[in-house]
């Protein structure tokens, strides 16, 4: 079917209906790979409109799209601040599958609460976005290695950063901190891991088209008088001017090169940080 056939792919934060974890299960999927998703089980107040109108199921509608495409999909709700759950969520998937080759690292903390001044900004903000942007990538990055060091037969491990990862934007300390702090893991677990055949590396998208909840776009919205979705369509479009290729990126566009460090023509590549943002930024 493709250059993934009888690889096993771990995806977390996968359950958005227009995310980068939906968008990269999908494009490893039709390479052929096997699936496993994960994502939190979110309250109603915490969905995209959109998911809400669509009765999106998050990794339960993953899986069978996944599934609509020949290839097997394992379903983990994990809580990523919980370490004990997060190990769970890597044990089940190797013992549903018997292996992990590929782990991409997606979720997030949810963004819009951290956007204020440093001397704002309550701690237990901070630490939620270090517990889910960091720990957690460490955690996963470390259970999914050891199983990999176990089977001998190397791996790939992908981290999703961000252009927050090498540049910072005001009112961003948290998100921002939790960020470049990938970047550092990259390079350390990618020397770390070198002597058995497992690559990290990590992709930093500009900003992408897709539906997460945002908290300060929703209290902008309200603010306006309109509705997220208006005032989403407003931001992306703005955002697309100051980008040299003329718009944002789409979740497709960060799959792609997900599916690229994934295979094995990117065997000789790890401990870099790819840009995925149309132009703004360079290094």
């Amino acid at each position: 079917m493709g250059n993934l056939d009888g690889k096993v792919a771990l995806i977390t934060g996968a359950g958005g209906m227009k995310g980068i974890g939906r968008a990269c299960a999908m494009k490893l999927a039709s390479q052929g790979a096997d699936i496993a998703i994960s994502d939190f089980k979110r309250e109603p107040k915490d969905l995209p409109p959109q998911e809400i109108k669509a009765q999106w199921r998050s990794i339960d509608s993953v899986a069978e799209e996944v599934e609509a495409l020949g290839r097997r999909c394992f379903k983990v709700w994990c809580d990523l601040t919980d370490a004990a759950q997060i190990e769970d969520m890597v044990s089940r998937a190797v013992g549903h599958y018997g292996h992990i080759d590929i782990l991409v690292n997606n979720a997030r903390a949810i963004i819009g609460r951290d956007r204020v001044p440093i001397t704002e900004l309550r701690e237990e903000v901070w630490q939620r976005f270090l517990a889910i942007n960091t720990t957690a990538v460490y955690l996963s990055t470390k259970f999914v290695a050891k199983s990999m060091i176990e089977k001998g037969k190397g791996g790939r491990i992908i981290n999703i950063a961000s252009d927050a990862s090498k540049r910072a934007k005001p009112m961003t300390a948290a998100y921002t901190t939790s960020k470049f702090a990938v970047i550092g893991l990259t390079q350390a677990s990618a020397l770390d891991l070198a002597p058995h055949r497992i690559t990290v590396n990590a992709v930093c998208p500009g900003s992408v088209n897709t539906d997460r909840l945002n908290y300060w776009e929703e209290a902008q919205a309200k603010t306006q008088g309109v509705s997220l979705k208006e005032f989403r369509a407003r931001i992306v479009a703005d955002a697309g001017k100051a980008v040299p290729l003329g718009r944002i990126a789409e979740p497709e566009d960060v799959a792609k090169l997900v599916a690229f460090l994934a295979s094995e023509d990117a065997a000789f590549i790890t401990g870099q940080a790819y840009n995925v943002n149309g132009g703004t930024l360079f290094h």
